[in-house]
């Protein structure tokens, strides 16, 4: 039990660089690590089976949630191996609405790139004999359905063969692969940017808020804002100025 923190995942929930991804995983761990019975539970069976029940009811809806279940099967630690067997299925196939109706969009806004002006295409219309409205309403009807089946079935195959590779090492960072491979996935990178934006939980940005009483007490207290702000601001990357060193 000891052990949960460094042994669990990495990075630590509570770590500045944690991201919603890892909520899951946690979970998952720690769920099958209490539910495992060894020779060092004598006395402390009631205290792991009231942990368990508290950690089933608090997390009971995580992955039903699109923030944690699609962030998890977009970070190439985890991917789809750390769900229960019966919400695996249903986080990859919400993950493949979101990139269809994102191809969607995405071929919608090439062809109003590339499309000409109203006046212009009823300039032509009018002086071709060949065609008629109703030819180019067909024209139309067939050409952008296909564009967007197309961008579809690419992002599906994206998806598939993202999957279907090995997961990465648990110390790799999740934003560095997607900056390697943003080439190979580019549909699902745009996927990834959006929801391992996010952080693991609210402790950095409390530990931030705490940071100011260090910053403006008695001694300080005629900094302006925009001092202390800097201030606060090297202070939070002082760990990262020196690990660039």
């Amino acid at each position: 039990m000891g052990s949960y923190g460094d042994d669990c995942c990495h990075p630590r929930p509570s770590s500045y660089d944690a991201l919603a991804s890892d909520v899951i995983p946690a979970v998952t761990v720690l769920v099958r690590l209490l539910n495992r019975e060894t020779d060092e539970d004598h006395g402390v069976k009631t205290m792991k089976a009231t942990l368990l029940a508290a950690v089933k009811k608090r997390f009971s809806d995580v992955e039903t949630d699109p923030l944690y279940f699609i962030s998890t099967i977009l970070d190439p630690r985890y991917k789809d191996r750390f769900f229960s067997n019966n919400t695996a299925p249903e986080a990859k196939l919400h993950l493949k609405q979101e990139l269809q109706m994102m191809s969607r969009a995405e071929a919608e806004g090439s062809r109003a790139e590339a499309a000409e002006p109203p006046a212009k295409l009823f300039l032509k219309a009018q002086a071709s004999t060949s065609s008629s409205l109703h030819t180019v309403f067909d024209e139309i009807a067939k050409e952008q359905p296909q564009a967007a089946q197309s961008l579809a079935a690419g992002a599906a195959i994206e998806l598939d063969t993202y999957l279907g590779e090995a997961p990465s090492p648990r110390e790799d960072s999740p934003l560095k692969y997607w900056g390697v491979n943003k080439i190979r996935f580019p549909t699902l990178a745009k996927i990834a940017r959006k929801y391992l934006s996010a952080p693991c939980s609210s402790v950095e940005s409390e530990r931030l808020f705490s940071s100011v009483s260090h910053i403006i007490d008695e001694n300080r207290n005629s900094l302006t804002a925009d001092n202390a702000e800097k201030l606060l601001f090297l202070k939070t990357c002082h760990s990262l100025f020196l690990s660039i060193k």
